[in-house]
């Protein structure tokens, strides 16, 4: 039984991950629904790798959509589609698939992830539906935060906050930062050219409609075939892997319901063939051939879980995230297992981080509120007994002011001037 491990279904498909989706397209076109089971784990942690999806063959992992392709032609567990086609349409096969992950791959994250307006109204809460409490307030910020890392070599951080002016200053800078009132008495030295003239907003669009048009306009090239209704990359063949995977990435760009819908107005208006594509596959390879073989994934243990939600916490960390995502993704790449030199440095790291910011807490909540006074009660040496009872005491001794002791015997000790002070003699007198 093959156990093939993904990211949920969200927007209408089967998975909202590209790759997920390419190759659940793939197994239901060469596999029985009997001989395996679709798994929503939403976990990478369940592979070694820590990547989905990820297929388990009888305890043998493997993950990504490419290798899970190649195991299946290299264990004979099923048609290869790709079996029809030459040797020349298999390079172009690899090069069109190494194209789709490096400018398709972006545009989706940029439209689904990098939009601010677009991860908070359809991404986010698709992720939310698919993870438990607590991992939905951690683990879609790290997605998100890997998307964009992904995205940053194209230059489009506008997207972040919607071409929205007054969300950030990275959107003005010098003269257009000032006031419109002292921009008027600020005289312009030199002319401004075609590309200065233009706000930020339209420079970032003009240069996300060229990547869309860029990457677009080759897969339009690529997607003919013979039958204008059911376009394929190769008319020889009725669907190839290349050809679920380019479903995986153009349905992610089509389907979702997103308000800054860019990718999904550029194929229906530019390139009609590839939205025909897209409802073609989704028609033909996903729902004609019956229903998908979901199952219900395993319970998830306390233990594993709560260490899913500390692993999520601890990549939030600043400076210990990081480190610790390249050590984990180190571990993975080498399959070490254990504890060696470089996880007990992190592990200790992470302890004295943890140390120092306990006792930063600790030592915040001892101090006193900033601006305000400090009043402190001391008792005084001529003082009542009310200072027995604590600070309150003292406050109420301190209100009745020090206690006047009586004069014992006769003496009065000395005057208010420094002289000698008098004694109290008994006269009889008698008043005619």
């Amino acid at each position: 039984m093959l156990d093939l491990h993904v990211w949920g279904s969200a927007f209408g498909l089967p998975s909202i991950d590209a790759e997920c989706l390419a190759i659940i397209t793939y197994f239901h076109n060469v596999l029985p629904a009997s001989s395996w089971r679709l798994i929503p784990s939403n976990d990478p942690s369940v592979s070694p790798s820590n990547l989905l999806p990820a297929l388990n063959h009888e305890g043998s992992w493997t993950s990504g959509f490419q290798p899970i392709v190649q195991y299946l032609a290299s264990a004979a567990l099923c048609d290869d589609l790709d079996e029809n086609l030459s040797p020349i349409q298999r390079a172009d096969s690899v090069a069109y698939s190494a194209y789709l992950r490096a400018h398709a791959g972006p545009l989706v994250d940029l439209s689904l992830y990098v939009s601010a307006a677009n991860w908070a109204t359809a991404t986010r809460p698709a992720y939310s539906s698919l993870l438990s409490f607590p991992l939905t307030w951690t683990v879609p910020t790290l997605i998100r935060s890997e998307a964009i890392k992904r995205a940053e070599h194209l230059g489009l951080a506008e997207l972040d906050s919607d071409f929205d002016p007054s969300s950030g200053l990275h959107l003005s800078s010098g003269r257009d930062a000032l006031p419109e009132t002292f921009r008027r008495h600020i005289p312009l030295m030199t002319k401004k050219t075609v590309h200065e003239e233009m706000t930020p907003e339209q420079a970032t669009a003009i240069r996300l409609f060229g990547l869309t048009e860029d990457c677009l306009t080759v897969l339009d090239d690529l997607i003919k075939g013979e039958d204008e209704d059911h376009p394929r990359s190769f008319a020889e063949a009725s669907i190839t892997s290349l050809d679920c995977l380019a479903f995986g990435y153009l349905a992610l760009m089509q389907k979702p319901a997103v308000p800054r819908a860019f990718l999904k107005d550029w194929l229906e208006s530019k390139t009609p063939r590839l939205h025909k594509f897209v409802d073609s596959m989704l028609a033909l390879s996903i729902a004609e051939r019956g229903e998908l073989p979901w199952t219900v994934p395993h319970p998830t243990s306390a233990v594993r879980f709560s260490g899913r939600v500390f692993d999520s916490v601890l990549r939030h960390l600043p400076n210990v995230g990081e480190r610790y995502a390249s050590e984990v993704r180190h571990r993975a790449e080498q399959q070490t297992k254990g504890l060696d030199q470089r996880a007990m440095m992190l592990i200790a790291g992470v302890v004295l981080t943890g140390l120092a910011t306990g006792y930063g807490f600790q030592t915040y909540r001892a101090m006193q509120p900033f601006g305000a006074s400090t009043q402190s009660w001391q008792p005084r040496r001529t003082q009542s007994r009310l200072s027995e009872f604590g600070q309150l005491g003292s406050m109420l001794s301190s209100a009745m002011g020090p206690i006047q002791p009586m004069p014992s015997g006769l003496d009065f000790g000395t005057r208010d001037d420094g002289g000698p002070g008098g004694r109290l003699v008994e006269v009889d007198a008698e008043v005619d």
